[in-house]
């Protein structure tokens, strides 16, 4: 009787369950496309570029990308005396304004701003801001290292490391970039002896990496040993590299710490929401109303450095970057590829 009535009940109460469970449909964020502002004047002299692009949609395929926006009226202005030079679109850029006025360069202590005309009458200006004065570079030093932890690259590189003396009495807020100019292997073309040619290449190297540094608490003191960039090695060969460092306002500071901490999340439960990375670009008749994305006006020296390269075992490079040979003509292959390295690059 017991075993008679178990498969009724069980459907009953599976039936239940079902009838319990009631589906809930989570709205999708959608926003409207915000304009982007990729901007910077710097004590170093033009041509200073402006880059507007339009966020997409949340629900678009791609919706990060954005799309450019051409047709736009760009200036910048020189507030503390008027003067302003217009950026005009570069051809096959799109989205890409730029200065052509070699006469207009910027300085140290004078305050700069810029406006942005759209095609649809919209007028968005940044908040003026004054240049700090550059921070010049002392230094720089290479170390060559096998960090395993690149697991998706050569593992080998030459980390570059640079001294500064931070200037006492104010403030300071840094921003390091650095790119290198390296030597790469492709398999290259086939002649008709069955030779191959064009199997060597130098190309440049970028990094993305934002790093920034406030002297909150080393006012005055000397920076030693500041990491700012690693240049991998895939042959053995030159590195030709160079190092920027930005002296920042400190509203630019707080915009690329914003956007750090953004890009640095590890996607838990535990991460704040993310939300828009606002700058310093508004509508003109609605300042409610911001762009994203930043105007950027900082002081900037540079500094370059040759590391020599040549210390390293060719034999045993080969047997693990192998892998990082890649068919096809080394000039095409590569980006930039050029088969003459860098002339003059210490302005011997």
């Amino acid at each position: 009787m017991l075993k008679a009535l178990q498969k009724p009940l069980l459907f009953l109460l599976v039936a239940y369950l079902t009838g319990c469970v009631e589906e809930i449909r989570v709205p999708i964020r959608s926003t409207e496309p915000q304009l982007v502002v990729e901007g910077r004047i710097t004590s170093a002299g033009g041509p200073y570029t402006v880059r507007l692009s339009r966020s997409g949609n949340y629900n678009a395929p791609d919706s990060y990308k954005g799309s450019a926006v051409t047709g736009a009226k760009v200036q910048i202005f020189e507030t503390t005396t008027d003067r302003r030079v217009d950026l005009l679109p570069v051809d096959e850029q799109p989205g890409l304004y730029q200065s052509q006025d070699s006469t207009f360069v910027a300085r140290a202590g004078q305050s700069y701003e810029v406006r942005i005309e759209l095609p649809e009458g919209k007028v968005f200006v940044s908040e003026p801001e004054t240049m700090p004065k550059a921070v010049p570079v002392q230094n720089l030093t290479a170390r060559f290292t096998t960090n395993t932890g690149r697991v998706s690259d050569t593992p080998f590189g030459y980390e570059i490391f640079l001294d500064t003396q931070d200037q006492p009495d104010q403030s300071n807020y840094y921003r390091w970039t650095a790119h290198s100019v390296i030597r790469r292997e492709s398999i290259g073309l086939r002649d008709f002896g069955g030779f191959f040619h064009k199997k060597f290449c130098w190309t440049p190297v970028f990094d993305n990496d934002i790093l920034i540094y406030a002297d909150t608490y080393s006012n005055g003191q000397p920076i030693r040993e500041q990491y700012v960039y690693q240049s991998p090695v895939y042959i053995v060969g030159k590195h030709f590299v160079e190092v920027q460092q930005y002296s920042l306002t400190r509203e630019a500071y707080q915009y690329w710490r914003k956007f750090n901490e953004q890009r640095q999340r590890i996607g838990t439960i535990f991460d704040p929401i993310p939300s828009p990375v606002y700058g310093n670009v508004y509508n003109a008749a609605n300042p409610t109303e911001r762009a994203l994305g930043l105007f950027e006006v900082a002081g900037v020296s540079q500094k370059r450095l040759v590391v020599p390269g040549d210390t390293l075992s060719d034999a045993y490079l080969k047997i693990q970057t192998f892998r990082y040979v890649i068919p096809g003509d080394c000039r095409l292959v590569f980006y930039q590829g050029n088969e003459m390295p860098p002339q003059n690059w210490l302005g011997q």
